[in-house]
C-alpha cells in the first residue's frame, strides 16, 4: 500500500456525489487501497472541504405535487378541435362542449360535459380522471 499523491488529493477534493464515487474507486485500483482508506487520506488533507463527504449521501424525497381533482375550465372562444380529420372525429367534435387545460402539460382539450370522464392528452399522454 502507498500514501495517495497529493496531485490525486487535489483532484479528488473538488469532486462530489458520483464523480466522487468513480474517482474514489478508481484510485482505489491505482494504490491497491480501499475506499474507505482514500476517503479518510482525503478527510485528513482536507478537513474543512465539503466534498469529503461520503460519496453516497442519502437523497431528500420530495413531495410530488396534487394534481387537481376537478379539470380548470377555460373558455371554448376561438378554439378549433379539428386535429383528427376522421369521421369518428367529427361525431365526438360534436359532443365537445367544454374546454379544459391538461394538468399536465396546459394545452387545452375539448371534452364532454358528461362525468366521470378519463382523459389522455394527445400532447403529453397525461391521463386523469374527473368527476
Amino acid at each position: 500500500m502507498s500514501s495517495i499523491s497529493a496531485q490525486d488529493l487535489q483532484r479528488l477534493s473538488g469532486l462530489q456525489g458520483y464523480d466522487l464515487t468513480l474517482e474514489v474507486d478508481a484510485l482505489s485500483r491505482k494504490y491497491g487501497m480501499s475506499s474507505e482508506q482514500i476517503m479518510a487520506a482525503l478527510r485528513s488533507a482536507n478537513p474543512s472541504s465539503q466534498a469529503t463527504q461520503e460519496p453516497f449521501q442519502p437523497v431528500a424525497s420530495k413531495a410530488l405535487p396534487e394534481l387537481p381533482t376537478q379539470p380548470r375550465q377555460i373558455s371554448m372562444e376561438g378554439l378549433h378541435f379539428d386535429y383528427d380529420p376522421t369521421a369518428e372525429a367529427k361525431d365526438r367534435r360534436t359532443k365537445v362542449d367544454q374546454a379544459i387545460v391538461c394538468p399536465g402539460c396546459g394545452v387545452a382539450l375539448g371534452i364532454p360535459s358528461r362525468r366521470p370522464i378519463r382523459i389522455k392528452c394527445p400532447q403529453c399522454l397525461h391521463e386523469a380522471l374527473f368527476h
